[in-house]
């Protein structure tokens, strides 16, 4: 099969209008995609194939119709997995709740979307987005009810302090539903009985334990900027750089009209967290259970 096929669909989303040609080029691609693993192509080379136009995709706010099409109504998973992993890519620190507009979305189809993105991991900001998305949006039903709790429930559950911070944040678009207010609200009385519980000395760091742990960070913190330089190509070119233990600039040369120029640049670090689910940190094979049997409730 000829994988370049995949950057005409990419030129199409590039110069297309997403409105109008979406749907069209969103069937041709999952097409190509059914025809490619039919051939036998393995998945982590089809998504590397397909990357930039599931990168298009969600960039030009298409992951609404992919979504329902390839995860709600196909139930396709892994070229929901590899759309998923895209959209988390772009929302990992997302510092609101996506609103996505539900209001043409077919209640069944909504619902499915809601299960199946908790099952594929992606950021709280999408997975909650949605599920609020969906009870302002649809008309009230047993569906839409019985869907909003089970989610708002797994995410509260795995990602408490990420679905607290998200639900407090000044431009929530959802600071008026009545959903994520109650869900707030049970965050915090949760939080303020995980407070009232008595602090038990024997669980504390030591200072032998928390300088092991501030030697351990160091060192992957080294370790990561010794890789970053070894793979950058143009680190021995054109640059000399000269790092010393306790500055906080870095000294680099480079050449200019044939003449050595040094300069200094100053030197910051930059951390990201990401809560993990905490079913998953206790006991990874009942958390595999559960998101499978999220995927699966949504065809029933």
């Amino acid at each position: 099969m000829d994988m370049m096929r995949f950057n005409d669909f990419y030129l199409r989303l590039y110069n297309g209008d997403a409105k109008q040609d979406g749907p069209a080029i969103l069937e041709d691609f999952y097409t190509l995609w059914r025809e490619a693993e039919s051939s036998g192509v393995d998945a982590e080379s089809l998504h590397e194939e397909a990357k930039g136009v599931l990168q298009r995709i969600v960039a030009k706010d298409l992951f609404l119709l992919a979504a329902c099409e390839w995860i709600g109504k196909k139930g396709h998973f892994k070229l929901g997995k590899a759309l998923a992993h895209e959209i988390s890519i772009r929302y990992l620190q997302h510092p609101e709740l996506l609103k996505f507009a539900l209001s043409e979305t077919a209640e069944e189809c909504a619902t499915t979307v809601a299960r199946r993105l908790c099952a594929l991991d992606v950021p709280v900001a999408v997975s909650l987005g949605w599920a609020l998305s969906m009870s302002e949006d649809l008309p009230p039903s047993q569906l839409i009810a019985n869907t909003t709790a089970k989610v708002t429930n797994f995410l509260a559950t795995e990602h408490p302090a990420t679905c607290k911070r998200l639900l407090h944040a000044e431009s929530s678009p959802f600071a008026d539903s009545q959903v994520a207010q109650q869900l707030a609200e049970r965050l915090a009385s949760e939080l303020d009985a995980l407070e009232a519980l008595p602090h038990l000395v024997e669980l504390q760091m030591s200072s032998e334990m928390r300088r092991s742990f501030r030697y351990l960070r160091r060192r992957e913190s080294r370790a990561i900027t010794g890789r970053a330089q070894g793979e950058s190509f143009l680190a021995d070119m054109f640059m000399l750089s000269e790092h010393f233990k306790y500055s906080n600039q870095v000294a680099v040369e480079y050449l200019n009209d044939q003449q050595a120029v040094e300069t200094m640049i100053p030197m910051f670090t930059h951390e990201m967290s990401v809560e993990l689910p905490q079913t998953w940190i206790a006991d990874p094979l009942l958390y595999g259970h559960m998101v499978a049997i999220l995927w699966k409730e949504a065809c029933q």
